[in-house]
């Protein structure tokens, strides 16, 4: 099954690439900022795991009846939901004043690197915000590239609005939540930011819209509305370990992220809230300080399994997964993408962890 996903995942890149080319030669956009367009698109180039477009292709193909259709336009269409998560990440970075993505510079440092002003001004986080807001307006056009009567795009868009606006409100919240002390949250705020930053519009969203634009029936969209927001969570929790428990070379990336921006992550707030005075207070020191280092991880990585959080947010995953695997056996969906798709959920938030509190 995974030579199919990569293979789909190749074909999600060439539809990105194409669809950035036309988009070049109809609106010119070379001609009006040779900038704007060469920087957004190394951006939305970069690799990636295009888990939301792959979604969107495996739930049409698993309940379109068509028996011929243009893999190109479905291609085409299924980018939309990726440039919308770039619209979102270049939106988040700006927030977060991010300095890298996906291993490279994020699109407002590259702004601020390469375009120079006569009063030596540094705009980049404003033309990153701009430049965001153009990919959302492409990623509207692109979605009505399927070759599917209106009904059925308008409502197929009508859900990438709606998640867009559930996305902002999510990060609207989070950054208003950033504010306040962790003890002023409950776990009912943390998966709430979680259902709106990432479940809806990573899981939810691409499996509706796909099976929307197949016309499957009212009761399977029940359903996949509901998986999606569970292997959402899931997914997120599991993103939370990977930050606190994994070693870099495990993940990719840095460690320590999450927590030298004193994000407040499941696993965090119920080691808070499950410790003692004494571990608050010293949670509390490390979680509030500026400068966080090594040792810093070590003691909060301690607290967290001390406190039963790590065995907790373990289970609460496990149980998120479990309903989802549930759900996705229930789908009548074609076999081959029903199988395509629990491999997904099950690759994205693994029951076994690969390291060790």
């Amino acid at each position: 099954m995974s030579h199919v996903i990569n293979a789909y995942i190749k074909k999600i890149n060439v539809a990105l690439r194409d669809f950035l080319s036309d988009v070049n030669r109809r609106y010119s956009l070379r001609l009006i900022s040779d900038a704007l367009l060469r920087y957004s698109k190394d951006f939305i180039l970069r690799k990636g795991k295009r888990i939301r477009p792959l979604l969107f292709v495996l739930s049409y193909k698993g309940y379109t009846k068509k028996t011929s259709y243009s893999d190109r336009r479905l291609f085409t269409s299924a980018a939309s939901i990726e440039l919308l998560h770039d619209y979102m990440l270049i939106h988040d970075d700006v927030i977060d004043n991010s300095d890298l993505r996906r291993g490279k510079p994020t699109l407002h440092k590259i702004f601020d690197r390469n375009i120079r002003l006569p009063d030596d001004a540094k705009v980049g986080a404003s033309l990153a915000i701009i430049a965001g807001d153009i990919l959302f307006a492409l990623a509207i056009e692109s979605i009505l590239s399927i070759d599917e009567g209106m009904e059925k795009k308008e409502k197929a868009l009508r859900k990438l609005t709606q998640t867009a606006a559930y996305t902002g409100a999510g990060e609207f919240i989070d950054v208003v939540f950033g504010h306040k002390t962790i003890d002023q949250l409950s776990e009912h705020d943390i998966l709430l930011t979680y259902t709106l930053k990432t479940a809806k519009y990573t899981f939810e969203c691409p499996l509706l819209m796909g099976a929307i634009l197949a016309g499957a029936p009212d009761q399977e969209l029940k359903k996949l509305s509901q998986l999606g927001l569970a292997a959402g969570q899931a997914f997120q929790i599991y993103d939370d370990f990977l930050d606190l428990f994994a070693s870099e070379r495990t993940i990719g990336k840095p460690v320590l992220t999450d927590l030298a921006e004193s994000k407040k992550t499941l696993l965090v707030f119920k080691a808070y809230e499950n410790s003692g005075r004494d571990e608050k207070k010293r949670f509390k020191e490390i979680f509030e300080k500026k400068n966080k280092a090594v040792p810093d991880l070590d003691d909060i990585r301690r607290i967290v399994v001390k406190s039963g959080s790590y065995d907790y947010c373990l289970k609460k995953m496990s149980r998120l997964q479990e309903k989802a695997m549930d759900l996705c056996n229930n789908l009548k969906i074609k076999k081959a993408y029903k199988k395509a798709l629990s491999s997904i959920i099950l690759k994205l938030s693994p029951s076994r962890m690969p390291f060790k509190p």
